[in-house]
């Protein structure tokens, strides 16, 4: 459900969050893919990966799923005709109906407030407006006099939907231009060092002793950016569960880095928003690397999680966004994801807001409360050289609730988002 829509995010911090999105999943693509495919197919791949489908509001296609209903009411109305405020009791007939409206496109990108945005001024009848599927719905709640023009009320309310629509389209058109050419010069400077760094390791002399220890393992081939999954090999007797592999976990947590340190960068935006509306921000940029797998308030253990990555009906990534609130707060905040976890999920991560000016000291005071937890296992380094040299990131493990020796991953993400004018 939403208030209004093009108003939850705003296009330029969106634009920036997407181009940190290109560099990051470029610079975190493997040598061996970056070296062994030609890099025509690599940009179309990133292109249609990253460039934005416009939206189309098909106002044509319009329709009623229900038939409108009549509800007569006796109100309470205030009259000052003779200076004397009078109250008095009338009745009134209203129309109830609900009219549905297709379109085509990211649901996601009704939350992003174009450059130039059209509001409605003075309209005697605002629906309410929701999102389903990929269908606009208004609700409408119209008083029945004589020549009311339900259809004019439907027309005056579409009008600045199909408006902000268009000037949205233009801004992704502009955003487009840009990404093709960042996205070429990105690959080829991802070739560049891939080269470089290939020749060093070639030139190590050095021979390699595999490890006994080593699970063996491999991983599902990559199909429409969807989360890189190792599975153990399979027999006659046993099929094993997926989970994420680590390189793309890291990913993952790489991607809401670039997000939020967007976010960081413009507090007066986002210090306003909710954790809902927080979360959507992620969302619109996850599925740009996932092709709509990331979903957000969806049901999973014992409730409904921020954000969850599917591959293959399981589950890749579970996280929570939360804002600082004591220390009371992220020990729930634990729990909660720790009772959203099924046996077969193990990567998740908290990612924690600050509106205060103290976030070194918050983070303090989070890494105890994970210290503490019952379970709380270990510390856990990343691998990502960029998550590790962020302050403000960690890694632990932790057991699970219902199994003390399966391990899950948990990444501490804090981040400030503090109003310049508080």
């Amino acid at each position: 459900m939403r208030d209004e829509l093009f108003s939850s995010i705003n296009f330029y911090e969106f634009g920036q969050g997407r181009k940190n999105s290109v560099i990051s999943a470029i610079q975190s693509c493997s040598a061996e893919k970056i070296l062994q495919i030609p890099i025509e197919e690599l940009i179309s791949e990133y292109e249609e990966q990253f460039l934005i489908a416009p939206l189309k509001v098909r106002s044509a296609d319009k329709y009623l799923p229900d038939q409108p209903r009549e509800q007569s009411t006796r109100e309470r109305v205030a009259d000052r005709s003779w200076g004397e405020l009078k109250h008095y009791n009338v009745d009134k007939n209203y129309i109830h109906f609900t009219v549905n409206v297709p379109f085509d496109g990211d649901p996601s990108l009704f939350d992003i407030s174009p450059s130039s945005k059209m509001t409605i001024m003075g309209a005697s009848v605002r629906p309410t407006v929701s999102i389903s599927g990929n269908e606009i719905v208004l609700s409408f709640q119209i008083e029945a006099k004589e020549n009311t023009d339900l259809e004019g009320h439907i027309n005056t309310s579409l009008r600045p939907i199909e408006t902000n629509a268009e000037r949205l389209n233009a801004d992704i058109s502009k955003l487009n231009a840009e990404l093709s050419p960042l996205i070429k010069q990105k690959l080829e400077e991802r070739k560049k060092s891939a080269s470089q760094n290939t020749s060093l390791i070639q030139s190590l002399t050095i021979p390699i002793k595999k490890r006994d220890d080593l699970p063996e393992t491999y991983s599902i081939p990559e199909v429409q950016k969807k989360p890189t999954i190792v599975e153990k090999r399979k027999t006659k007797t046993f099929t094993p569960e997926p989970t994420l592999a680590v390189e793309e976990y890291e990913n993952i947590l790489n991607i809401i880095k670039d997000v939020s340190l967007a976010m960081e960068r413009s507090p007066s935006t986002f210090t306003k928003l909710s954790e809902e509306e927080i979360r959507d921000f992620f969302l619109i940029h996850l599925n740009g690397h996932y092709k709509g797998s990331a979903t957000g308030e969806t049901f999973n253990g014992s409730g409904k999680t921020d954000i969850l990555i599917r591959h293959k009906n399981a589950n890749a990534f579970i996280a929570e966004c939360k804002f600082w609130l004591g220390q009371k707060k992220m020990t729930d905040a634990i729990d909660q994801l720790l009772g959203y976890v099924t046996w077969r999920d193990t990567k998740t991560s908290i990612l924690l807001f600050n509106k205060k000016a103290d976030l070194t000291a918050v983070v303090e005071k989070a890494k105890e409360v994970i210290k503490k937890h019952p379970n709380y296992k270990s510390e856990h380094q990343l691998n990502s050289i960029e998550l590790e040299a962020t302050e403000t990131i960690s890694g632990y493990k932790f057991t699970h609730p219902t199994d003390p020796d399966k391990e899950i991953f948990l990444a501490l993400m804090a981040f400030q988002i503090t109003n310049p004018k508080s």
